[in-house]
């Protein structure tokens, strides 16, 4: 029991000299700073110190340069050090943020060039804080009515081209306007504004690049400083479209052909033979073969000429580059002859009548039937030499329908006929009357 009182005494005694220690520490810090503040305000009383880096804040609102519309060109944000003199328990701890600097634009009344103060201040009303200096001590900054305007965007890109074989059909971009804010005499000079992409490129296929030289120009195509101006756009992206080179190799085609005919016996010449095209089928052949639109026999005559209008023959947004809007066709009939025959019924023969129906032809004879061809062939042909076909296979119902006929010769393939030809056929149910075919 003895020993355990004993124990309690000694640890009382060494918890109270653990706090008694404490406590000196604390009144030993207590001691220096008043020691070190009383040795700052009687042996050093003011101090100087320079703060780096401190921000400048600049505004007009609310001042006569804002009423008047102006604005301040090119201006970007910087800072000023500043030297500060002061009580060094007042000053001594001042960092950037304690301080406050500004742009002093009350002299600015018009458009111009002003060097303004830069004025500095303790953001501590309470601290007497006296600014020694500032460096830069001014700022230059150039004042203007500014203005907005749309200009329209056009490309430069000089070194671009396509490949053989290939053409480089189209250049676009996109956006093509962009918005210019500045001076509004700066403004005025404008007349053109190019993006301009300088990279070399040589193209087989549609390729679109982006580029951020966008320029300014004058009517004399003079460079202007755009430095004052704001863009609306950083960057613009500029589309090639290329086509393909092809070579239309043309023939004339002809319809109403007399069965067995020879075309190639026929003489006639194009005004073109080959087309040179260009083609968005970038995979497309290099040469084609096109037919014309088709010539009818029934209109070939002597003194004839047919047109085609290319573009009816283009297809798959090819385009024409021959300079020409027409292909022509001429016949050199000079060696020809023409004969008028009167054609007989019994000569005319009635196809492909429909199942379950007769046909039978109204007419005697056909009047008129001229045919033209060479003039040996010609001068010895005779009526009985010619024969006809009526194609029924359109009839559709019975009845008495007129219908054209194609008049031919069997035994001399290089005659035709001119003009149209029609003959009355009455069409009725086959158990009515019996075909004449």
């Amino acid at each position: 029991m003895e020993k355990t009182v004993t124990k309690r005494k000694i640890f009382k005694r060494s918890l109270k000299g653990e706090l008694s220690d404490f406590m000196l520490k604390i009144f030993s810090i207590i001691i220096a700073v008043i020691i070190w503040f009383a040795m700052s305000i009687t042996k050093y009383p003011t101090v100087n110190k320079t703060i780096v880096g401190v921000p400048v804040n600049f505004s007009i609102s609310g001042t006569t340069a804002e009423a008047k519309g102006l604005s301040a060109l090119s201006y970007s944000d910087f800072t000023v050090d500043v030297e500060i003199q002061g009580m060094n328990y007042e000053i001594g701890t001042y960092t950037a943020n304690d301080l406050v600097a500004t742009i002093d634009t009350d002299e600015v009344t018009k458009e111009g060039t002003y060097k303004l103060d830069i004025d500095v201040k303790s953001k501590h009303s309470a601290d007497k804080c006296t600014i020694v200096s500032v460096t830069p001590a001014t700022k230059e900054i150039k004042f203007d009515q500014l203005d907005t305007i749309k200009m329209p965007l056009t490309v430069s890109a000089p070194n671009v081209s396509a490949q053989d074989g290939f053409t480089l059909k189209e250049t676009s971009i996109n956006p093509e306007e962009i918005e210019i804010s500045g001076p509004e005499k700066e403004l005025e000079r404008i007349d053109k504004v190019v993006a301009q992409y300088t990279d070399k490129l040589l193209l087989n296929d549609d390729m679109t690049v982006s580029t951020d030289s966008i320029i300014l120009y004058d009517a004399d195509d003079n460079r202007l400083d755009s430095s004052n101006c704001t863009l609306s756009l950083s960057s613009v992206d500029i589309s090639f479209v290329v086509y393909k080179k092809i070579t239309m190799n043309l023939a004339a085609s002809f319809s109403n052909v007399p069965p067995g005919f020879d075309l190639d016996s026929l003489p006639y010449s194009l005004s073109a033979n080959t087309l040179q095209v260009i083609t968005p089928q970038l995979d497309a052949e290099d040469t084609e073969d096109v037919l014309l639109n088709p010539v009818s026999m029934y209109d070939i005559s002597k003194g004839k000429t047919f047109k085609t209008e290319i573009d009816s023959i283009l297809s798959n947004g090819e385009i024409n580059q021959s300079g020409e809007d027409m292909v022509e066709i001429d016949f050199d009939l000079s060696s020809y002859e023409t004969k008028t025959f009167t054609l007989k019924a019994s000569k005319i023969d009635l196809v492909n009548v429909p199942d379950g129906k007769s046909a039978s032809i109204d007419n005697e004879v056909i009047s008129n039937v001229t045919l033209i061809g060479p003039s040996k062939v010609i001068s010895k042909l005779k009526a009985s030499d010619l024969t006809a076909i009526i194609d029924l296979s359109d009839a559709e119902s019975t009845g008495s329908i007129s219908h054209e006929l194609i008049v031919y010769c069997k035994d001399h393939n290089t005659v035709w006929n001119i003009g149209t030809h029609e003959a009355v056929v009455t069409i009725s149910d086959s158990t009515a009357a019996p075909s004449t075919s």
